[in-house]
This record gives structure tokens, C-alpha cells and sequence, in this order.
């Protein structure tokens, strides 16, 4: 922590800096950074606050070892340190999150742009015992006086914005908006589960009641879209986009078709594709494909083969605009939609094509 910088910002001109710091990385403690926010809502001085949680820690933990955890955590904590300098104060908030405070920046292209950077270079992170690994940062972000007047109503947003980023794949920002943040509801880790599970039933339940297979596969779509926050569902046949949900925050707001057996060349053999970024296209040779995601600003996908009667009939696919890592519950949702909705076509004898036929 650059000492300088600190004894320039009047909170910490009068005080003991010798305990500020946290034993790991280095940055402030929880403590402090913690009433230094509490301080800047009392001078009602300008700011904004980030949360920065590592994306899939405990796997890298698991995976790697805590020595290298904790090594990575200290690289990060020096990197956010430099890339934000003098206009920021960062502090080790909890055991993989960091917040940082922005004294007098809140103008949006201008915490988009330090933000922005920061993902950039924690993202190009190099580290020599585990050079294969790439480690990423979702922030959540809020500002005063803008978004909240106290400090549990501006950590309650930021956790709203980095619940929203969490839910678009992880490795982005998200700067707090009211109109599309405030309704978002974080939920504790057994409530996701149970959520889960009730939201296979809840699948189930649109395909199976009713008798207007159309209807409820277009239901079934608008709900995952709805619940998962995915920028775009649809179902395929084999020539052309059947149905689709586009959701309210893509920032694309018209998809294509893409060639069947682009996707399908990709399929492992349970008739599964999964991209967590295009990028990885390239290295694998697949141009074609990694070019039609592209013409459409897709980073991340999921596909899995829809069938009638044994033989392929199209694809259920879900595309995001951001790079994405992808959650094997999310992907148990689209599985058990994607086969359902193979076996109410065998069992109506009817094709994609034939149940979403085009209406003159």
C-alpha cells in the first residue's frame, strides 16, 4: 500500500497506519476500508464504491492448492493497487472480495472506464506456478449520493449489480442502475438450490400441462430467459430460428440463425457444446464458427440437440454477449428443457419445422 497516497487523504492523516492493513495482501483491512466508507458518506462528499469478487475462487482453491490461493490473491491485490494509483483506495472486504473507493468519481463513462481497465489487467495476469490459469474479477457498483444515502443501502446495491454480473457469466462490471437493478433478489446458497430444483419441477410442469405444445415450449423459454437473466434462448430446427427470447438488458437486440451443423461439429457425445469465449475458437481451428458468433457479438454458448423420433431436429441454444464460465446447474436446466422438449415432439410425431411452420 502506497503510504504517500494515504497521508494525502485526510481520514488517514490522523491516524495509527501501523494495524491497517490486512496480513495477506497487503491493501486495508476490513475494518478500515470500512469506515473509510462510513466517513465519506458523513463528509456527503461525491464517491463510488465497488465490490470485487474473484470468479470461482473455491475452485482454484480446490484445484491448485491455498498456497497458490493466497498468492493469487496477493498478486490481485497489488495489481488493483496499480492499475487504480491515486484516484482510489482499495481494502481486502472479505476472503476473495475487494472494495474500493473512488473519491470524487461518479460519472458514468468515468467509473466505467477505471473499472473497465481493471478487468482488463487482472484478466492478463500471468501466474508462473499455474501459467494455464486465468483469473477474473465481477464488480458490483454503486455511487453516492446517486444510488443510496447510507452505507447498507449502497452495499445492498452493489451486491445487487454484482449479483446481475455473477448471473451474466462473471469476468465483467456492472454499474448499479435503478430502472434495471432494483428488483433483482440475491438468494442465499440452499435457497438457489431448492430454487433449482423447483425450477426443474416448474419446467416440467409448463411442458406437460396443457395440450398446445407450441404454447408451452414458448412459455418454458420466456421463464428460463426471465429467471436466468440469459441474453438470448431460442429453439432451432435445422434451417431456422423456430422461437426466441431476447432479454430486456441484452445489449443485442436481434440474433441469427446459425448453421446447424456449425454447432453440432462442436458436440461432445452426449449431443452437449458449451463455449465459455469465443476466443477459444481460434485455437481450436473452428473459423466458421467462431465467425458467425462474432457477426452477432456472442462470447459464450450452450447447445444441446433437440430430437423427434431419434433423429436430430434442431437445437435448443443459449447465447451471452459476455464471456461466460459456465454453471453446471444452469446447464442441468437447459438439459432437462432441451430432452423434455425431444420427447413431446416424438411422442406428437412432429418436427420443429412442422410445429412452428411458417404462416403465410
Amino acid at each position: 500500500m502506497n503510504m504517500e497516497k494515504l497521508q494525502s487523504i485526510d481520514f488517514f492523516q490522523n491516524q495509527d497506519l501501523q494495524f491497517a492493513f490486512d496480513g495477506l495482501t497487503k491493501v486495508l483491512n476490513r475494518e478500515v476500508i470500512s469506515s473509510y466508507l462510513s466517513f465519506m458518506i458523513q463528509s456527503k462528499r461525491p464517491f463510488t464504491v465497488c465490490l470485487c469478487d474473484i470468479d470461482n475462487f473455491k475452485s482454484v482453491n480446490d484445484n491448485y492448492g491455498h498456497m497458490l490461493g493466497d498468492e493469487i490473491l496477493q498478486i490481485i491485490g497489488a495489481e488493483i493497487e496499480r492499475v487504480i494509483g491515486n484516484k482510489g483506495v482499495v481494502g481486502r472486504y472479505g476472503g476473495d472480495e475487494f472494495m474500493i473507493i473512488f473519491d470524487g468519481i461518479t460519472e458514468y463513462n468515468d467509473v466505467w472506464e477505471v473499472c473497465h481497465n481493471i478487468n482488463v489487467f487482472v484478466g492478463r495476469i500471468k501466474y508462473e506456478k499455474a501459467e494455464e490459469l486465468n483469473v477474473t474479477l465481477t464488480t458490483g457498483i454503486t455511487r453516492f449520493p446517486i444510488d443510496g444515502q447510507t452505507y447498507e443501502e449502497l452495499l445492498s446495491k452493489a451486491d445487487r449489480a454484482l449479483y446481475r454480473g455473477k448471473m451474466k457469466g462473471r469476468n465483467c462490471f456492472v454499474i448499479y442502475l435503478a430502472a434495471k437493478h432494483s428488483n433483482i433478489l440475491i438468494q442465499p446458497k440452499k435457497e438457489k438450490l431448492f430454487s433449482s430444483m423447483e425450477m426443474i419441477c416448474r419446467i416440467f410442469n409448463i411442458l406437460t400441462v396443457g395440450e398446445d405444445l407450441k404454447k408451452s415450449i414458448k412459455s418454458v423459454i420466456q421463464y428460463l430467459s426471465s429467471y436466468l437473466m440469459m441474453d438470448h434462448i431460442c429453439l432451432q430446427s435445422t434451417s431456422r430460428i423456430c422461437v426466441e427470447q431476447i432479454h430486456s438488458l441484452c445489449v443485442v437486440k436481434e440474433f441469427e440463425y446459425i448453421d446447424h451443423n456449425l454447432i453440432c461439429r462442436e458436440m461432445n457425445s452426449s449431443g452437449l457444446f458449451f463455449l465459455n469465449a469465443r476466443k477459444s475458437l481460434v485455437q481450436t481451428g473452428s473459423m466458421q464458427l467462431h465467425a458467425a458468433l462474432k457477426n452477432q457479438q456472442i462470447q459464450a454458448q450452450f447447445a444441446i440437440i433437440v430430437e423427434c423420433n431419434g433423429k436430430q431436429v434442431g437445437l435448443l441454444r443459449v447465447d451471452c454477449t459476455n464471456i461466460k464460465v459456465w454453471q453446471s446447474a444452469e446447464m442441468d436446466l437447459f438439459i432437462v428443457a432441451g430432452k423434455l422438449i425431444s420427447v413431446l415432439l416424438t411422442k406428437a410425431n412432429v418436427t420443429l419445422d412442422e410445429l412452428f411452420k411458417i404462416e403465410e
